[in-house]
């Protein structure tokens, strides 16, 4: 899961609240957009996703779900979804399908701190560029 540890502005975000698909949901579980609707990453992601999901929820298609936009000036930290042996700080990585994990990748979550190394599993914290 992603959790927003740090801004550079000491801002919090307001939580929106958007349509979402009918599925589950985790909280710091990383959402796209799509036909209006918060859905799931699908795939593997090199993109920046535009929202954090902040529940824990089953939802039926088109209850809000309680979100907050994705931010470059907010350090975010996970785990890594797989071995990244050669991953350190300014490495750029890719988020994992589902949207709960970094994997390696050309992607746009620039590793900013390692905690414990760089096997599955292991804390990372970074930001979006």
């Amino acid at each position: 899961m992603f959790l927003p540890i740090k801004s550079d502005t000491g801002a919090v975000y307001p939580f929106e609240y958007l349509p979402a698909a009918g599925d589950e949901y985790k909280a710091g579980q990383l959402v796209n957009m799509e036909g209006g609707l918060v859905v799931a990453i699908a795939d593997d992601q090199d993109t920046t996703p535009p929202y954090l999901c902040m529940a824990d929820a089953a939802m039926k298609e088109g209850k809000l779900l309680p979100v907050i936009r994705i931010s470059d000036d907010y350090i975010y930290e996970t785990v890594f979804g797989e071995d990244v042996s050669d991953a350190e700080i300014g490495t750029l990585l890719t988020i994992k399908a589902g949207g709960l994990e970094a994997v390696e990748g050309d992607g746009s979550f620039e590793i900013v701190a390692l905690f414990g190394g760089t096997d599955a599993g292991d804390l990372v914290r970074g930001r979006w560029v």
